[in-house]
């Protein structure tokens, strides 16, 4: 008749210092995976607009700044965010340029 509430157990310190463990590795993990799209991105944006004459590589680079936009929301250390923030605002650069160098023409 009477349902017993669930009660608060506080983890042990040895577990909650184990899971800070695998955050902060993750966190490593998450910075390292963006650090390397933004890195093509750059590379895919860079190339040059006879050899891609069709976008594919420009529309590519496009998909990855829209990806890791969401992505360098989650990462906590702010050193590391501002870091892939300035490169992405470099990516939205080159994407921008690129799309300015092709309607000139």
């Amino acid at each position: 008749m009477f349902k017993r509430t669930p009660t608060f157990t506080p983890m042990p310190t040895s577990d909650l210092s184990k899971l800070a463990q695998l955050r902060a590795k993750t966190d490593r993990d998450l910075v390292a995976l963006i650090d390397k799209a933004l890195e093509n991105g750059l590379l895919l944006a860079d190339v040059e607009p006879d050899v891609d004459a069709a976008g594919v590589l420009h529309g590519r680079a496009a998909d990855i700044y829209t990806d890791t936009v969401m992505l360098v929301a989650l990462v906590e250390d702010m050193q590391e965010r501002r870091r892939l923030e300035d490169k992405l605002d470099r990516l939205r650069s080159a994407l921008d340029g690129k799309r300015t160098m092709g309607a000139s023409f």
